[in-house]
């Protein structure tokens, strides 16, 4: 407001005020308001009825807000003549004088508008006993916070806010800033404020108050202890926070979380997505500030962009990629196909102590057919095959060679010499495998694996002559290296279908001698393959 703008305003509140006298207030201050803008009347009374919000009881008290509870306040009483108009006195302005014997201590003219940058307030505060004016503005796009951001450089609106926290000793912050410890008592400016209570190895709690004019606010609260606590802080404006792949918030995530690993996920619109795994300890505070890489091309946002303060877009949906990647466990279940390899296969006598051991098969054929299961977990890269079990027979009709153990002889049953050929054989393996290290590589939706370890064969050989000679069979007991790599499509969402390549290497077992000691054989080495379904989560 200019100067002939402040004198208007000041001849204004005279006259609604010159035919009245005020009753016995203590310095009052009166509030008047007016539209800013034509058409703007409805906003009056919007505008009144926020400051009489913004003031507790005793300022509310001494408060006139608005032209008809000045009038209600001065109904009926009549105005002393003014000293310097009387003609006893001289004086350059009659309007301060005349004011200033109403007893008021000031008048606050505000004049209120709306446009499409928010809400405009210019105000001028009016010392009637001084002649002081001092003008201000402000604009926002909340109501409230515009009107209080006027009316705070001119009035002195100091207000008292009193924060106490079981257990004590609590950080407390007002708008992000740190102002003390509890239990607190300190002077903030009026209007909403964000009062956050922070203790180590506790949930934070965070509250909106509304601060009145020269008013106070208290705020106690008991401090939930957690196990451990994490606090993340991510930029740019509008990332988005997952841990172990649930979205917790958006910029900052403060919350208690139980002991263990964690996978902490960042993302944001033409940025570099973030990936980390942690591990949080019991009675440990972990703190994270990351600020994510824009893409190539992308900028940063700059000071000032006009898009700064609006609501971020959401992220964008993650690639197929991501969403491969995204599968932190799997199970799946298949069709084995394998092959002996070198034509032995040496199995130990089952539940005697006989010295019987099978050697070599004769028949061309070596093929094994059976079905594989397998559960697993991953992080972004490296995973673990936790537990997996195969099971595999012959295919074709095998014909098997007897020999015996090293430096013993040929099996005696009942007082004979035990054949040395055993035909049709039936063979049952079963192999078993964990904790099996892998790692991963993830295209679209295609995910290329390799998995090495070591895995434990059992199983049975049985002749199934009507007649057996070896009654019991013989048992299977080797220790293998293996190697598997594999790929697989995900078909829809979380379920795939594979494909692997195996390999296993024999490294301890049974070994035997052939019936008329031309050889000695050991168990055999396996290569095949692997076809099935599974589902990633």
């Amino acid at each position: 407001m200019n100067s002939m703008g402040l004198q208007k305003l000041k001849w204004g509140a005279v006259a609604l005020v010159s035919l009245l006298a005020l009753p016995a207030l203590a310095e009052p201050t009166v509030w008047l308001v007016r539209p800013l803008y034509p058409g703007q009347e409805a906003l009056v009374e919007r505008t009144e009825t926020a400051l009489g919000k913004l003031m507790p009881g005793d300022a509310r008290k001494d408060a006139i807000i608005g032209v008809k509870e000045l009038g209600a306040a001065l109904k009926g009483k009549s105005v002393d003549l003014v000293p310097c108009l009387s003609g006893d006195e001289r004086c350059a302005d009659p309007i301060d004088p005349f004011v200033a014997s109403l007893g008021f201590e000031r008048i606050v003219l505000i004049q209120g508008g709306q446009d499409e940058t928010g809400f405009t307030y210019k105000v001028v505060a009016y010392e009637p006993k001084t002649g002081k004016a001092t003008p201000a503005s402000a604009t926002n796009a909340n109501l409230e916070k515009a009107l209080l951001g006027a009316v705070a450089k001119v009035v002195p609106a100091a207000s008292t806010l009193e924060v106490q926290s079981t257990p004590p000793g609590a950080t407390v912050f007002v708008d992000d800033v740190k102002v003390g410890t509890t239990p607190l008592t300190t002077q903030v400016l009026p209007g909403e404020r964000v009062v956050r209570v922070d203790l180590k190895l506790h949930q934070p709690v965070e509250e909106t108050l509304i601060i009145p004019i020269r008013g106070g606010a208290k705020l106690a609260k008991t401090l939930q202890k957690v196990a451990a606590r994490i606090a993340i802080t991510a930029s740019p404006a509008g990332a988005a926070i997952a841990i172990d792949g649930n979205v917790l918030g958006k910029d900052k995530v403060d919350r208690g979380i139980d002991p263990g690993s964690h996978t902490i996920r960042i993302t944001a619109d033409k940025h570099k997505a973030f990936e980390q795994t942690i591990t949080v300890k019991a009675d440990e505070q972990y703190v994270l500030d990351k600020t994510l890489e824009p893409l190539p091309g992308q900028a940063a946002v700059a000071v000032g962009d006009p898009n700064k303060g609006k609501p971020p877009p959401p992220p964008p949906p993650p690639t197929d990629t991501e969403k491969s990647y995204q599968q932190k466990s799997y199970f799946h279940a298949s069709f084995e196909f394998a092959s002996i390899i070198g034509g032995s296969l040496v199995a130990r006598r089952w539940g005697t102590d006989g010295t019987g051991r099978t050697t070599a098969i004769t028949t061309p054929s070596r093929t094994l057919m059976g079905a594989s299961a397998e559960y697993g977990t991953f992080g972004k890269y490296f995973g673990l095959a936790v537990v997996g079990v195969t099971y595999l027979t012959n295919v074709d009709r095998f014909s098997m060679n007897v020999g015996h153990t090293i430096g013993a002889a040929q099996e005696v049953i009942d007082n004979v010499t035990a054949p040395d050929f055993i035909d049709p054989v039936r063979v049952h393996l079963v192999t078993i495998r964990a904790i099996q290290p892998q790692v991963r590589w993830c295209v679209w939706r295609f995910q290329f694996s390799l998995q090495l370890g070591l895995e434990f064969r059992t199983g049975n050989v049985i002749e199934q002559s009507s007649t057996p000679a070896y009654k019991d069979g013989f048992m299977v007991l080797d220790l293998l290296a293996s190697a598997h790599l594999s790929v697989r499509f995900n078909i829809a969402e979380g379920f795939f279908m594979f494909g692997s390549g195996n390999y296993t290497q024999y490294l301890v077992g049974e070994k035997a001698t052939a019936a008329d000691d031309t050889g000695t054989f050991q168990g055999p080495s396996t290569a095949g393959f692997n076809v099935g379904v599974g589902y990633g989560f």
